[in-house]
């Protein structure tokens, strides 16, 4: 049976630190409150997967203490520091501390898709072992998962973070390189008032 890790790349929900778009409309305490709601969504993904034998790891953003972290989460997660300049480096550095520890496959999410559900991981998880990576588009053409064997330093170089290319580009890297890659349906990635907003209105429909 392959070892499986899930990486989550979190922040303390700080006003200010997160969520900060939101935030520019709503107010920061109020963007950080529905920061917190999100990650905690994705920590309950993390609960159910850990019962089946997933392993989690937990990188937080440098600026506060594994301490702190902890209590937040509140979670027997394994925690890290996020080490690197960019985001494309601190997530290859992530995938490699997996595989150091033994595992044989690994994805990545954020805190920002609060609708992801656990078979969406798992069919990531299923589509690994006849496929080099899985990569999970988002509506703001960022990708909010991606999955891996080993670690892939192509893909992570040359990216512009925080654009709305950050996926194309990187499909264009994972082409030239010669991966074969499963593409995963696009979920909504939730930044902005809109995006929040036009979350709440799909919640109401159920």
């Amino acid at each position: 049976m392959l070892k499986l890790s899930l990486i989550i790349f979190a922040k303390l929900p700080r006003p200010g630190e997160v969520k900060t778009r939101l935030g520019s409309t709503i107010g920061m305490e109020p963007a950080a409150g529905i920061y917190a709601e999100f990650a905690e969504h994705a920590f309950t993904l993390a609960d159910n997967l850990g019962r089946r034998g997933v392993k989690t790891y937990l990188f937080y953003a440098p600026g506060a203490s594994a301490g702190e972290v902890k209590a937040w989460v509140g979670r027997d997660f394994v925690f890290h520091e996020q080490q690197g300049d960019s985001l494309g480096e601190r997530m290859l550095q992530a995938f490699a501390q997996t595989f150091q520890d033994g595992g044989d496959a690994s994805v990545i999410i954020g805190t920002d898709v609060p609708e992801l559900c656990v078979e969406r991981i798992d069919s990531a998880y299923d589509a690994l072992p006849t496929h080099d990576l899985v990569i999970g588009p988002s509506t703001d053409g960022g990708y909010y998962l991606l999955g891996m064997k080993a670690p892939v330093k192509n893909v992570f170089e040359n990216v512009k973070w925080s654009t709305g290319g950050v996926f194309q580009t990187t499909m264009g890297l994972i082409r030239d390189a010669g991966f074969e890659c499963h593409v995963l349906p696009e979920e909504n990635d939730i930044d902005t008032r809109e995006d929040y907003e036009a979350y709440l209105e799909r919640k109401s429909r159920g």
